[in-house]
């Protein structure tokens, strides 16, 4: 019996074979009746592709049921892609799926698939993740067979009259899964009989854990801003199990899902456990980058800022690192200094080398030792805005002054906003 929400609408893929025209006759006949439709694709691999689709089209009319086809051209897309027929055929599989209006995509899945899955992921060296094989419910797709043994499958084929088609690429093991199916899961299977059932309830009690595990990745001290992500340290320095189960998610949320891998995870954490300014580059044209407190992740900057300079000024000067406003009217909570102490040559620019800083308590340091005390993170080094004059740095705007044009008593203050 299948669990079917008849509140909900599905669309079921259905190839011709034996386990999707069980799983179409198991909808059509379920009461109450299901929302549903059907939807079937010619992948254009194999000449019987399209009179399988029409095959699946003639069946559904004879249930009533409604049946839309799909041509893709899976060799053309391999080829051009340079991805085997699986790959190509499944990612336009699920571009297709993907798009469909419904609220469950369901597959005909069964506890053989599952046995299958969860060996080829073993043999690949997949984690936990892989372990787990299919899920019954995956975001909105559905396997209502995934519990049915292929026994029972073809037992209710035989009894209710089912006809199907036989896909031949099903015999040829040069596929990995054809392989598992035809030759590895029959040696196992006279070892112990009821493997197939065995590695199901294996791959349901690592899906378990696995949940647990996730429920221990908080993410909830990670802030996202425009495509940038920042992680405190603390989450990074965690057991790795859970540091890698925070960078995943923290990808999730930056809409990054395929082509992080675990060796790109290891990096990250590595970044997060030495000294600031260290950093990994990685897929998509993201860059980690330890920024002392935390663990920026963001698109790898393509350009620094230019060398420019442009005259110290009073009022609202433009930057090309935004506007500085100098201005004698009182503002809480920003630099102020003495107006006086400001040289006529003095310049807004960016940071050059040969830079120094006269620290506000006294004593002289090259600005780059500065803001390395100041744990001003590297990346953003580029982007200060600073009031020079040649190489003596008078101030850092939005970080300090220089004690060269400290205000004191009697002092002509002005104040420094950055807007």
């Amino acid at each position: 019996m299948l669990k079917i929400d008849v509140t909900k609408k599905y669309a079921l893929a259905v190839s011709g074979g034996a386990d999707s025209m069980v799983m179409l006759h198991a909808f059509a006949h379920h009461l109450p009746r299901p929302n549903f439709y059907v939807v079937t694709i010619n992948h254009n691999i194999r000449a019987e592709g399209k009179a399988d689709c029409q095959f699946v089209e003639n069946y559904c009319k004879t249930l009533g049921v409604e049946c839309y086809t799909f041509d893709i051209d899976v060799p053309t897309h391999a080829r051009e892609n340079k991805l085997s027929l699986e790959t190509s055929a499944r990612m336009l599989r699920y571009q297709i799926f993907d798009n469909l209006k419904c609220d469950y995509v369901c597959t005909a899945h069964h506890e053989r698939d599952q046995a299958e899955t969860v060996l080829m992921h073993i043999i690949r060296g997949s984690g936990l993740v892989g372990a787990q094989g299919i899920r019954e419910y995956n975001g909105r797709y559905f396997r209502p067979l995934l519990n049915w043994t292929k026994e029972q499958i073809d037992t209710y084929a035989k009894d209710n009259d089912i006809p199907f088609v036989v896909d031949q690429t099903n015999a040829d093991d040069k596929y990995l899964r054809n392989y598992i199916r035809n030759k590895v899961l029959p040696l196992l299977h006279d070892v112990c009989p009821t493997v197939e059932q065995n590695i199901a309830r294996f791959a349901q009690n690592v899906a378990s854990d696995q949940q647990f595990l996730d429920s221990l990745a908080d993410i909830s001290s990670v802030t996202f801003n425009q495509g940038e992500a920042k992680i405190p340290l603390e989450l990074l320095k965690q057991p790795q199990p859970i540091a890698y189960r925070v960078l995943k998610k923290v990808f999730a949320q930056l809409g990054v899902h395929h082509d992080i891998e675990s060796k790109h995870y290891q990096a990250i954490c590595e970044v997060a456990n030495n000294v600031g300014g260290k950093q990994t580059h990685l897929p998509f044209d993201y860059v980690a980058i330890n920024d002392y407190t935390c663990i920026t992740i963001c698109k790898a900057q393509q350009t620094k800022a230019q060398n420019w300079e442009i005259p110290f000024a009073v009022g609202i000067t433009e930057t090309p690192l935004g506007r500085v406003e100098i201005t004698p009217n009182h503002t809480p909570n920003t630099l102020h200094f003495d107006m006086d102490a400001i040289p006529k040559t003095a310049v807004f620019r960016t940071r050059r080398t040969g830079d120094y800083f006269i620290k506000f308590g006294g004593g002289k340091k090259s600005l780059k030792e500065y803001l390395i005390d100041k744990k001003i993170p590297q990346r953003e080094r580029d982007n200060l805005i600073l009031i020079a004059d040649k190489s003596n740095v008078l101030a850092i705007v939005g970080v300090e002054i220089s004690g060269k044009i400290k205000a004191k008593k009697g002092s002509k203050v002005y104040y420094i906003n950055k807007i």
